[in-house]
């Protein structure tokens, strides 16, 4: 084990680092706080220190744990000093969990994930036991040993969890690579997902080696805590064989936001200066100027149009039955070839997702 600096002082416990790190909590004289110390252990190559240093250097999130510091012998870094979590680890949901606490844990797991991304990097070992939830209640992504860029992500050397890594990293190339992308961390995440849902249960052929998983399972249809069909349909292409089926992080991430944001959107629709709001109590309009006529139903997710006919136009394109509305608009009613056209403002409220 390194010397550490003397603002480094009263090592309080060791902490499991996996099989290529020492990782322990010490207290911080400068920050005055608590904070893990990450070094590498005897053997093992120097990059993968550097490759987590990078990771947790480039990436900014809410959702994944800061590096503070580095810890230098002469010119060469020999570890880093990341945020302590102090908080509770990762537990499945009960039976009597609220759909909605169950897809706020979930929608906080895969904004970290998205943020990765965001960043170009891939964490590669995203699992509940890389997970902590702090004190204020905010999610945290931490190990990142085995984080690598996302672009051109390979290694010769598989490291990999059962049950959480997808079946295409075990396939290797022609000059014996494993690749990555960031697909892998949408089956993780995935994985993670059931995990939650399924009283710290995985289905048998996940755990094989490579995992037995089609290109369109059905595993979240029979959860005992079941979410709505959408969510169960698209967490369940999250463990897709085919990497091009599974959702990416973002949309996962807008899609589970719309989710809890269900029956909290409002438009606002002005016509001759009156105002009338589509809403949770109020779902459906019907506008219309002589001939031409549009309903507009809002499903407690979007504000479609359900009925048209005649010349109704949205943003200057032409309307049809299952158009979204998005944003502020006008929606023209009349043929824009002749006079007498009826425009009306349609304002649509964005709540955003408080976790």
């Amino acid at each position: 084990m390194i010397k550490l600096p003397a603002r480094y002082s009263n090592v309080k416990k060791i902490l499991s680092g996996g099989g290529m790190s020492d990782t322990m909590v010490c207290f911080d004289k400068n920050l005055e706080r608590d904070v893990v110390v990450k070094t590498l252990k005897p053997g093992i190559e120097k990059h993968r220190l550097m490759d987590e240093l990078s990771a947790l250097a480039d990436i900014r999130s809410k959702y994944v744990v800061q590096v503070l510091d580095v810890l230098r012998y002469g010119e060469d870094i020999v570890g880093f000093i990341e945020e302590y979590v102090e908080g509770s680890e990762l537990k499945p949901f009960g039976s009597g969990v609220k759909e909605t606490i169950a897809l706020r844990s979930l929608y906080s797991i895969i904004s970290g994930i998205a943020d990765i991304h965001q960043f170009g990097r891939v964490h590669r070992d995203i699992k509940p036991e890389n997970m902590k939830v702090d004190k204020s209640g905010v999610l945290k992504i931490f190990d990142f040993g085995l984080a690598k860029l996302a672009s051109g992500a390979k290694t010769k050397q598989l490291y990999f969890t059962p049950g959480y890594t997808p079946p295409e990293v075990f396939v290797p190339d022609k000059d014996g690579n494993h690749s990555f992308t960031a697909a892998v961390d949408v089956f993780a995440f995935g994985a993670t997902a059931l995990w939650l849902l399924n009283a710290g249960k995985l289905v048998p052929e996940m755990a094989q080696i490579p995992p037995s998983v089609s290109k369109l399972p059905a595993v979240f249809d029979a959860t005992p805590l079941q979410l709505s069909a959408g969510v169960s349909a698209l967490l369940n292409r999250c463990l897709s064989c085919e990497p091009t089926v599974r959702p990416t992080s973002t949309e996962m991430k807008a899609i589970l936001g719309k989710q809890l944001l269900y029956n909290k959107h409002r438009m606002l629709i002005t016509y001759n200066g009156v105002d009338h709001f589509v809403d949770a109590t109020n779902k459906q309009v019907k506008l219309s100027a002589g001939s031409d006529v549009v309903t507009i139903t809002y499903s407690g997710l979007d504000f479609a149009v359900t009925q048209v006919s005649g010349h109704v136009r949205h943003n200057n394109k032409q309307v049809v039955v299952g158009y979204v509305l998005q944003g502020s608009s006008v929606i023209v009613l009349g043929d824009p070839a002749q006079r007498g056209r009826t425009s009306i403002t349609a304002d649509i409220s964005h709540p955003e997702v408080m976790s």
